[in-house]
């Protein structure tokens, strides 16, 4: 199935805070509140959970026999987008759809005590996911070129596919690399599509009371990135694990994909963008190689809408992983 932003999707950015990736959407002028967020994005539709029919009186072998009527099926739904009808899943009567007004007034409830803003809202697959990311106060400055934006992702599905969903996500702003590290216990907030679901605000604001705590703590493990030198072989040794090199094979007998996105990943070492600020040869610069091959050159199915598989990937998707896995190799505690 193809992904990324189809016809039916849409996006909204405020103006001045950088574009998304995928260069589309629906610039604003100020920060915006729930409703012209969400009318300025093309979210301004509705989830409904319809009953699920099918055709009795088939006989096996005589399709072109009339059927007498339909029976329900019984504990389903179709999860449907209401103004194009399109059926997002079949679900079970507990699924709850969520709204995405109330999404954004969720994610009102728990962000406006911390001052957040709207940065980027929008939806992939042609609606059935649906995220909303707000930028905190202030920065985390690395070098005097070099600094990190803090953010606070809210993402859910219409298909059953992701509960609701609220993390810290810190995105590097001289090139717009996602960034994370996950710290033990609850650094987010996740919730399955039920009928409380709403009710769970409070909760959510306690979870991510701990923002401050998160981001100062990865402000030090920054610092420490940056101040670590990283040899050649080092980083070589870096990569082959994070790409999964196989031991019992030669160089040339490494799957050719692996080859592809440890090449690509040493090139990016070079990029102006990790040799900035005397970052060069550090545990800073590894990582941002292989971060900014997630978020803008990693290999996907066909070309079109590349750049929105990628960010599906790198917040919702198999990037996560890869995303952490880079950081847990790094060779520092």
């Amino acid at each position: 199935m193809p992904v990324g932003m189809t016809s039916r999707d849409g996006m909204m950015y405020v103006e001045g805070e950088g574009k998304p990736w995928h260069g589309l959407g629906v610039a604003l002028d100020s920060p915006a509140t729930a409703q012209e967020a969400i009318i300025a994005a093309g979210l301004d539709w509705e989830v409904v959970a319809e009953p699920v029919f099918i055709a009795r009186g088939w006989v096996e072998g005589f399709m072109d026999a009339a059927p007498s009527g339909f029976n329900t099926i019984s504990g389903k739904n179709a999860i449907m987008r209401k103004d194009t009808r399109d059926v997002f899943a079949i679900m079970g009567d507990g699924y709850e759809p969520m709204q995405n007004i109330d999404a954004f007034n969720f994610f009102d409830s728990v962000i406006s005590q911390g001052e957040a803003m709207y940065h980027t809202a929008g939806s992939l697959f042609g609606g059935k996911r649906v995220w909303i990311l707000a930028k905190l106060p202030g920065d985390i400055i690395v070098t005097d070129t070099d600094k990190i934006g803090k953010y606070i992702l809210l993402s859910t599905s219409h298909d059953g596919s992701a509960a609701l969903r609220m993390k810290f996500t810190p995105i590097r702003v001289v090139c717009n690399n996602t960034l994370s590290i996950a710290l033990s216990g609850r650094s987010g907030f996740y919730a399955k599509h039920t009928r409380n679901i709403l009710s769970r605000a409070a909760e959510a604001r306690e979870i991510l009371g701990v923002a401050e705590q998160y981001y100062d703590i990865f402000a030090k493990q920054v610092d420490r990135l940056v101040n670590t030198r990283m040899t050649v072989i080092e980083t070589q040794d870096y990569l082959q694990k994070l790409y999964n090199f196989k031991d019992d094979k030669s160089y040339a007998d490494q799957d050719h994909r692996t080859i592809k996105a440890y090449e690509d990943t040493l090139d990016l070492l070079n990029h102006s963008t990790n040799r900035t600020g005397g970052m060069e040869g550090t545990q800073w610069a590894a990582y941002n190689a292989v971060t900014y091959y997630i978020d803008h050159e990693r290999t996907v199915q066909g070309q079109e809408y590349a750049m929105d598989k990628r960010l599906s990937s790198s917040w919702f998707g198999r990037g996560v992983e890869l995303r952490q896995k880079a950081y847990d190799l790094l060779p520092i505690r």
